[in-house]
This record gives structure tokens, C-alpha cells and sequence, in this order.
């Protein structure tokens, strides 16, 4: 099974990659006149952006100084212990209509994997259309920041296997079943392109306020959809905001 599993996630990654990889090579040459860069070479820069930034993200923990530690790993590790041991209570809050998981649940497709990657086209195809740099840069930002986050994604869920809300009567146990609902995708995703964007010095402000209050709204929806517990949407917010900060802060 696990094998299997590991199949599963390297083929899903691969289509992802592969799909903002052509986002990326046709908005590569926007920047550049009157002579584009090669497709090749933007596909080629893509992949290696995501090569770097991947040994960056897993060797981070190993790097951390003790400002690094102190203000922002042990804060995040515990709010997140904070929250898992009152997430038997918090998935009760709400009435949990049929209503209720229904509207959320449309609400969380805007975290869809799919559509975060036709929400960083938009600027790229505009940067492309009408000769707007700033705009491929924006774009850009995020399809690196949606890779990235998604790798993260695939890798982290199977090495938890946590039960969702809906399963095994709410305990949110983690490595129990086959379910994968620590840390939220939708949450990671969503936050890691937001803070990419936002962070991108060519975003106005308000399509930064825009898109974190877009990432907001999706991970909310996820715990009122009764699809994750409120520490699997934290922990996801805190790890996406976090690789959308290094995508656009790191030295190009």
C-alpha cells in the first residue's frame, strides 16, 4: 500500500508541476523584448526554482538560528499542540447543518489545486497579452508558491494518515485509517500563493488584501465543511505562509 501510495503522490505532483511549468514558460518571455526567452529555458529556470526552493524548505528545520526558533517555530508547534487537544470540542461549534457543509464545501473549491493554478494564470496570460512585466512577476510568484506548497502537501498528509472530523467518531487520531486531513491542503496551498503574491513588491494592495482574505475564507470553510479540524487549517496557514514568504523574499 504504501508504495502505492508514494506512486499516487509523485503523479499528482508531477501533473501539478507540469501544469504551472507551461503556465510559466508562456508568460516567460513577457519581460523580455524583443527577444522572449525560450520556452525551454523558462521550463528549465521553472523546475530549478522549485529544485531550490525544496532544499531550502526541508532543510530549514536544520538551519534555524535561536530567533528563528524561539519567535517562530516553538510558537507555531505550540498553538498547533494548543489546538489539536481541543479539536474534539472546536468541530462541535458549529450546528453542522447539511446546509452548512454544503455552502462551505463550495465555498473550499477555491482551494482546489485547479483553481489556484487558474488564479496565478490570470496575471501571467495579462503580463503576456499586455506586455505588463509586473503583472508576469505577480503571476509567477504564485505558480512557484502553488508548486511548492502542493510537494509540501502530498508529502506531509500520508507521513500523518489523521482521521478527518467525520471519521472514527470525531477523535482526529492521527496515524489511524487511511485519511489525510493533517495539515489542510486547501489551507497550505492557498496561504503559501496569497503571501507570495502579496509579498511580491509589484502587488497592489488591494489584491494582496484580496488574496488573504481569499485564503482566510478557504480555510475556514475547510473546518465548517467538516473536512479538517481547526489545528489541521493552522498548521496548514502557518507552513503555506511561510514557503509564499520565502518564494518571494529569497534572492533571485
Amino acid at each position: 500500500m504504501i508504495p502505492v501510495c508514494f506512486q499516487l503522490v509523485r503523479a499528482i505532483r508531477n501533473l501539478i508541476l507540469a501544469c504551472l511549468a507551461l503556465l510559466a514558460s508562456a508568460a516567460g518571455g513577457a519581460a523580455q523584448q524583443p527577444a522572449p526567452e525560450p520556452q525551454e529555458h523558462a521550463v528549465r529556470r521553472f523546475f530549478g526554482d522549485i529544485w531550490t526552493d525544496q532544499k531550502a524548505i526541508w532543510s530549514s528545520p536544520f538551519r534555524m538560528n535561536t530567533h528563528q526558533f524561539t519567535r517562530i517555530a516553538l510558537p507555531l508547534a505550540a498553538g498547533t499542540a494548543a489546538l489539536i487537544a481541543s479539536d474534539r470540542d472546536a468541530a462541535q461549534l458549529f450546528p453542522n447543518t447539511p446546509d452548512q457543509v454544503r455552502y462551505s464545501s463550495y465555498v473550499s473549491h477555491a482551494g482546489d489545486a485547479y483553481a489556484l493554478a487558474g488564479a496565478v494564470m490570470v496575471p501571467m496570460l495579462i503580463g503576456k497579452l499586455a506586455e505588463k512585466p509586473g503583472a508576469t512577476s505577480i503571476g509567477r510568484s504564485g505558480a512557484e508558491a502553488l508548486a511548492d506548497s502542493a510537494i509540501v502537501t502530498y508529502v506531509l498528509k500520508p507521513a500523518f494518515w489523521r482521521e478527518r472530523p467525520t471519521a472514527g467518531g470525531g477523535k482526529g487520531r492521527f496515524w489511524h485509517g487511511k485519511d489525510n486531513s493533517f495539515p489542510s491542503g486547501h489551507s497550505l496551498m492557498s496561504f503559501a500563493v496569497a503571501t507570495a503574491v502579496a509579498r511580491n513588491r509589484r502587488t497592489p494592495k488591494w489584491l494582496a488584501v484580496t488574496a488573504y482574505t481569499a485564503a482566510t475564507a478557504i480555510g475556514l470553510s475547510r473546518w465548517s465543511a467538516r473536512k479538517h479540524f481547526p489545528s489541521d487549517v493552522f498548521a496548514g496557514a502557518a507552513l503555506g505562509g511561510l514557503i509564499g514568504n520565502y518564494v518571494a523574499t529569497r534572492p533571485r
